[in-house]
């Protein structure tokens, strides 16, 4: 709430377009809102999503030393990643149906 400045629980639910009640179980049962809503608050406050996640004091630069000795990322996979970081909500949303098919379509190809 004080990240998009809103005054009431009523107030940023209407400004995620959730229903009030949604957003109080994600505040008060400790549970994560779907990713598409964490990408708008994101996207609504400039805050990333990997601080959403681990809160304002975490360091950024702990884990960019993670990232630099990760196994196994492509060249491909890195250029991918950041392509999908210029996309909006939209965008978002029809790669995530389209990851969606292909994974359902090789799980179906494994069973056959």
């Amino acid at each position: 709430m004080a990240l998009l400045e809103s005054p009431s629980v009523v107030e940023l639910a209407r400004s995620l377009e959730v229903n009030r009640s949604t957003l109080s179980s994600w505040i008060h049962n400790d549970r994560r809102p779907p990713m598409i809503t964490a990408m708008k608050i994101s996207e609504l406050t400039g805050v990333s999503l990997k601080m959403l996640e681990y809160g304002l004091d975490w360091d950024s630069q702990e884990e960019e030393e993670d990232d630099e000795v990760a196994e196994g990322i492509s060249p491909l996979m890195k250029s991918v990643l950041q392509n999908i970081k210029a996309l909006d909500t939209e965008q978002l949303e029809l790669v995530q149906t389209i990851v969606d098919y292909l994974k359902t379509s090789k799980a179906k190809t494994k069973q056959s």
